[in-house]
């Protein structure tokens, strides 16, 4: 009974054996057949010349290209407002009008006071041609002139002060007050915007500083318009770097006559660095050996062989092609994991 137990045992080790030897040459007989010759399914596609655009993308912000805070210069009362919430200004149109009587009489009073001093002065002028008068006099009067006079120009720089007026083409914001109000200094009445022409302030890398330029263009979109593009071009660059950031602040400026873009707009911008045919390839088709690329190239005979290439550029999925290729050739761009120098391959989704 025990013989017949260890044979038994013997019987089954010796096929357990036999069996995992046939898994092992089965897990090493796909390997050997594909250098054989069996084909292995690959994708490829053909070395080809393409327009090569790399570009800066970042978040920006809308800036008016002219925006001021219309604020009254003095405390009195509102007696003219012409402030039409979103109306179109030109520069010199009246906005507000503060109490200006007594500033009114004050400027007629000193006009009053300087013409008769004038007069006097001139009669004093013509006495002093025939010695009637002494010049100390000539010179007092003279002086009361210059003195009235400058006092007339504060009054009717003070008068002038009470006009609140556009001071460049835009549109008015929202008004904060009333017509007939008390309002004291520095009170703000509205705000006023030019916003035909629009700035967008981002920040640009410290990698990207050499590159990018006043008058390069620039592509804009926002959430509200979708993937409608607002273009524009660089307009300037600040002296300075954000020591903390190490960013620099760029203004681009696009055209807004549509009123379609406002300040304040968070907006995704896209620089265009440079625009250039160059010969590229897959990302994908690359294959990394210490510090050189290779790939695979596609023979007349549906083998491969592995070739280095030098690389230049990149943008985000392709990578150009300094030298090692030539246009028309063709690489293998999935599937290089599965195969080596001189395998056969099966072309799938051949690009």
């Amino acid at each position: 009974m025990t013989n017949t137990h260890s044979r038994l045992i013997w019987v089954i080790l010796t096929a357990l054996a036999v069996f995992l030897g046939y898994l092992y040459w089965q897990q090493q007989q796909p390997t050997s057949g594909r250098g054989a010759g069996a084909p292995v399914a690959v994708s490829t596609a053909m070395v080809s010349v393409k327009p090569m655009i790399r570009q800066i993308t970042s978040l920006g912000n809308g800036i008016a290209n002219n925006s001021v805070q219309i604020v009254t210069p003095a405390s009195d009362f509102l007696i003219e407002l012409n402030i039409q919430e979103g109306k179109q200004v030109t520069a010199g149109d009246v906005i507000a009008r503060l109490n200006n009587v007594q500033q009114l009489a004050r400027v007629a009073e000193l006009s009053a006071v300087l013409t008769d001093q004038r007069r006097q002065l001139d009669r004093l002028q013509n006495l002093a041609t025939t010695q009637a008068t002494a010049q100390s006099l000539l010179d007092e009067q003279q002086t009361r002139v210059n003195t009235t006079l400058a006092q007339l120009d504060i009054a009717k720089a003070q008068l002038n002060e009470l006009t609140i007026r556009a001071p460049f083409d835009g549109y008015l914001g929202l008004r904060r007050v009333s017509q007939g109000a008390y309002v004291n200094a520095g009170t703000v009445l509205t705000t006023l915007d030019d916003l035909n022409t629009l700035k967008v302030e981002f920040s640009v890398a410290e990698h990207y500083l050499a590159e990018i330029k006043r008058g390069m263009p620039v592509n804009v979109t926002n959430v509200a318009y979708g993937n409608i593009d607002f273009t524009g071009e660089v307009s300037a660059i600040d002296t300075r770097l954000d020591p903390v950031t190490r960013s620099v602040r760029v203004h681009a400026t696009l055209d807004n006559s549509d009123l379609r873009l406002r300040p304040g707009m968070l907006l995704n911008v896209k620089v265009e660095l440079a625009n250039v045919s160059a010969l590229q390839i897959s990302e994908r088709a690359l294959i990394p050996q210490q510090n050189k690329q290779f790939v695979f190239v596609v023979n007349s005979d549906n083998t491969v062989s592995q070739r280095e290439i030098e690389v230049g550029q990149r943008i985000p999925g392709w990578v150009e092609v300094v030298s090692g290729l030539e246009e028309g050739e063709e690489i293998v761009v999935e599937g290089i994991q599965k195969i080596r120098p001189g395998a056969v391959i099966n072309k799938v989704g051949a690009r």
